[in-house]
């Protein structure tokens, strides 16, 4: 009672302190706002995990970057309207205006049928990794991007990428940029090089960076200093299953003695990337590569895309709800802020849209402390236990299933149908009996279980949201939904809280769209993310491919961008 008593205090005093969310409506009878001049650069910013839910919150409290984008075209019910509600399946939605159906991307990593081992979602033998065995690329992703639609129209548009994540920036680069950059915790920025391509040459514009970040380690440790003082709230100790988290501000063990080789501190560097460091050297050099490579400068539009992954990481570790959390977003604000800032002393015409890849919400242990009631599941325990069933009651000689609870493979690959539709029969009626699966569809129950084209993403029915996010070959033989609200996994350090869901919480993410000198508009109903690749392209006159999205009009007079 105690503690749960300490959150609700924690959640009041910060209303009190100015940090619930607000909704910024224009007067009615406003005068109408001239749309966008067509840009020269286009900056598509995602925010890994940023929640609508977040951005309510604290929308009110932001005075940076995050002010600025709301005077622009705000719509906070946007929408990852699919299931698979991860990084790697999100962040393929932006650019390319494609669910995963489509994309092929259907989750962070899937079971391969063909090998009986788990593919993750940019591995790539095609290309090289300096420095590492296990290369990443493009190759998995099925469709273009707006980057190589820019390309296609004129040849002389130029395409970066960077973020702290490959598989944020390799599927918002799509197949051909001119470079694309993540942090590898040992060697700094990094990227994949491709046949014929040498390691010097496609790491030439992050070298000087990379250099100065590590010169500067030695120097000072970076260290998470608080934004916003109001973001203490509900600190102490917490109890996550068997985990307890004291949670402060700053957080406990985030100083370092400078001096040390940092790249080779393992505990370090998990929780640099856990703090808004990580996305101020991101930012950093996304600021950079607009200056040295002139973008916006040349005859076609450029596009950059910036992958913020801190919010994620923090979000694992501590909380959605959590004074960590609070803090994080404020220092995100102000990093946002300074690339604004940049951005529009280029004096070029410049389109900015930020949005996310998925949403979340808090560990199960704190919803529960809020009056909602919340379960840890173990999955991959109940998973371990439906293919036993499975095995026992069909009296077979091998482990029948593969994949994770959520997408279940048969691994009879060679059986009749009779004994493979015995084993999925077998199957349902183990998850059934769990109480955390609410449903259970067959792969072709979901490939045949697609949307109408124009369905309000709010109004999907489970069906339709698992068909976004399945593949004919790569995709499970029954695909389970767990109940709303679960956390699944064991609490431990760096992990207490995830998503991944169907539901809302997981789905509904911010679009805001924001140019120099924009005085635009909110539009509260759902939209999508697979909206923003076709807007993008009608904005600078690039012809659009097939798409799952539809074109936004970012004019609120009586003209249209949407040509």
């Amino acid at each position: 009672m105690a503690r749960t008593v300490t959150r609700w205090l924690g959640l009041r005093s910060l209303a009190a302190a100015g940090l619930t969310a607000g909704l910024a409506t224009p007067a009615l009878g406003a005068p109408a706002v001239a749309a966008p001049p067509v840009p020269k650069l286009i900056v598509a910013i995602s925010v890994d995990q940023f929640s609508a839910g977040l951005f309510d919150r604290y929308r009110a409290t932001f005075t940076g970057g995050l002010k600025t984008l709301q005077a622009g075209v705000v719509f906070p019910n946007g929408y990852q309207s699919h299931a698979a509600t991860e990084t790697c399946p999100g962040h393929s939605t932006i650019l390319t205006g494609r669910h995963p159906s489509a994309t092929g991307i259907i989750a962070n990593t899937w079971f391969d049928d063909a090998t009986g081992a788990t593919t993750y979602c940019v591995a790539d033998p095609s290309v090289t990794l300096p420095g590492r065995d296990k290369p990443v690329g493009p190759a998995r992703l099925k469709v273009p991007t707006l980057g190589e639609w820019l390309k296609a129209a004129n040849p002389a548009s130029r395409v970066y990428a960077v973020s702290g994540k490959d598989r944020a920036a390799i599927t918002m680069a799509g197949h051909s940029p001119d470079g694309v950059f993540w942090w590898d915790d040992d060697r700094g920025f990094t990227t994949y090089v491709p046949a014929g391509g040498t390691a010097e040459a496609r790491l030439a514009p992050v070298a000087a960076s990379n250099a100065a970040i590590f010169a500067a380690w030695k120097k000072a440790a970076p260290a998470w200093k608080v934004a916003d003082p109001r973001c203490r709230f509900d600190t102490g100790p917490h109890a996550y299953g068997e985990l307890t988290i004291d949670h402060e501000l700053p957080p406990a063990g985030y100083a370092m003695k400078p001096g040390a080789d940092l790249r080779g501190d393992a505990a370090f560097l998990a929780r640099f990337r856990a703090s808004p460091g990580i996305d101020r050297i991101v930012a950093d050099l996304a600021e950079k590569l607009v200056v040295t490579e002139k973008l916006g400068k040349g005859p076609a539009p450029d596009l950059l895309a910036v992958s913020f992954s801190a919010t994620d990481y923090v979000g694992h570790r501590f909380g959605a709800g959590s004074p960590e959390m609070c803090d994080q977003l404020a220092h995100l604000d102000a990093t946002i802020g300074e690339l604004l800032g940049r951005l529009t002393a280029l004096k070029v015409p410049v389109l900015v849209v930020l949005t996310a890849d998925h949403g979340g919400i808090d560990a199960a242990e704190g919803i529960s402390e809020r009056g909602f009631p919340a379960d840890r599941i173990d999955a991959g325990a109940v998973f371990k236990s439906v293919a036993k069933e499975v095995r026992d009651t069909l009296k077979l000689d091998y482990d029948p299933l593969g994949g994770d609870l959520t997408d279940i493979h048969v691994l009879a690959r060679d059986a009749t149908p009779a004994v493979r539709a015995r084993i999925l029969a077998a199957t349902r009626v183990a998850l059934g009996r769990h109480p955390h699966v609410v449903n259970i569809f067959t792969r072709a129950e979901a490939l045949a279980g697609l949307p109408p084209k124009g369905k309000p993403a709010d109004e999907l029915t489970l069906l339709e949201r698992i068909a976004e996010s399945t593949d004919a070959g790569r995709s499970g033989d029954l695909l389970t939904v767990l109940a709303p609200y679960a956390t699944t996994g064991a609490a431990r350090v760096g992990y207490i809280a995830g998503h991944g869901s169907p539901w809302n919480y997981d789905r509904r993410v911010p679009i805001l769209f924001w140019w120099p000198g924009a005085q635009g508009f909110e539009q509260p109903l759902p939209i999508e993310t697979v909206d923003i690749a076709p807007t993008l392209a009608a904005v600078v006159g690039v012809k659009v491919p097939e798409v799952d999205g539809r074109c936004l009009d970012l004019d609120r007079g009586a003209g249209t961008t949407c040509r």
